[in-house]
């Protein structure tokens, strides 16, 4: 195998992109959003910016540890100690992360590299035959054949793109995602409760978390960004988005006790915030009939690691597969 296709430029189609470059094969993504990331996206707020997704990266086990500190040693991503407190105003004890210098998407740009990427491109037709795999868009436009095809999209769209091995597309809707909402603005200042704290969570009906984007390593600015709980986010999910931006920042005020100088603004849904499988058997997926995979939170662990850790997984697989028909 040398020419694959992969669908999403998260983490998971990103950290992939990188195993099979290094091995020395073409690889194209296709990603439906403007840029790269995934749920480590980030978003400009006039010459400021903020991480739309998760607010930084966190590592439990030692092979996710020790790739996150191979690449901050190649400048890729910074380590992290942020205060935090409750929403109180008590100190809760805080462990270094990790956060994409600049931004978080940098760090899946940075990874993809070499790589043909083509963005704002939906893909609506993932079929194998005789002469490969073959996919069009969801205009019907071709793109061509490919020697292989991995999906890393959320499970609720690898659904569809995975009908052509219907036990994959069976494990994709029996997983679950969560929906949330996230409200990131550039203020005029910060307000005296967030003057001493980077990250505030625990206690609040409705917010999950408060976190001071501009006080990451090399960021500057007095930006933040508002994460809403599940439950709340569920059940206001299909409001404007620009009504959504008005409730979390009247939550805000209310429990800064200030009015916030906003300068610039944006609100975001994410309808696959997170996702985990019900029952985990399994890191990744790979028919070496069809040549079709998966790979992604949805199908073994949750979180940025689980999703690292699946496409670490089925790199090995192809790699593996690609030397057998060699």
């Amino acid at each position: 195998m040398q020419n694959i296709a992969i669908i999403g430029a998260g983490l998971a189609g990103a950290v992939l992109t990188d195993r099979l470059i290094e091995a020395g094969m073409d690889v194209t993504l296709f990603e439906k959003s403007r840029g790269t990331g995934g749920r480590l996206a980030s978003a400009r707020l006039g010459d400021m910016s903020a991480d739309l997704g998760a607010p930084a990266i966190n590592a439990d086990g030692e092979l996710f540890r020790a790739w996150l500190t191979r690449q901050e040693q190649l400048g890729r991503v910074e380590v992290w100690q942020p205060r935090a407190a409750n929403f109180r105003g008590e100190p809760i004890k805080s462990e270094s992360v990790w956060v994409g210098k600049g931004r978080n998407s940098s760090l899946t740009r940075e990874l993809i590299g070499s790589a043909k990427l083509e963005t704002q491109r939906r893909i609506g037709v993932v079929w194998p035959d005789r002469e490969g795999v073959l996919l069009r868009d969801d205009e019907g436009q071709m793109l061509g054949y490919f020697d292989a095809v991995i999906c890393t999209a959320p499970a609720p769209q690898a659904c569809r793109l995975l009908e052509a091995v219907p036990r994959f597309a069976h494990l994709a809707e029996e997983s679950v995602t969560d929906p949330g909402w996230v409200y990131a603005a550039s203020l005029a200042q910060l307000p005296e409760r967030l003057k001493d704290v980077d990250r505030v969570t625990q206690g609040h009906p409705s917010i999950s978390l408060v976190s001071v984007e501009s006080n990451k390593p090399g960021r500057s600015g007095s930006v933040i960004k508002v994460e809403m709980e599940r439950d709340w986010s569920e059940a206001h999910i299909d409001l404007p988005a620009d009504e959504i931006g008005r409730q979390i920042k009247s939550n805000l005020e209310s429990w800064v006790q200030e009015q916030l100088v906003v300068k610039a603004e944006r609100t975001h849904r994410w309808l696959y915030n997170c996702s985990y499988q019900p029952v985990q058997e399994q890191l990744s997926l790979w028919d070496p009939d069809t040549r079709i995979g998966a790979c992604g939170d949805w199908i073994g662990p949750s979180g940025l690691e689980g999703s690292f850790l699946s496409a670490q997984h089925l790199a090995d697989q192809l790699l593996k597969s690609g030397q057998s028909a060699a």
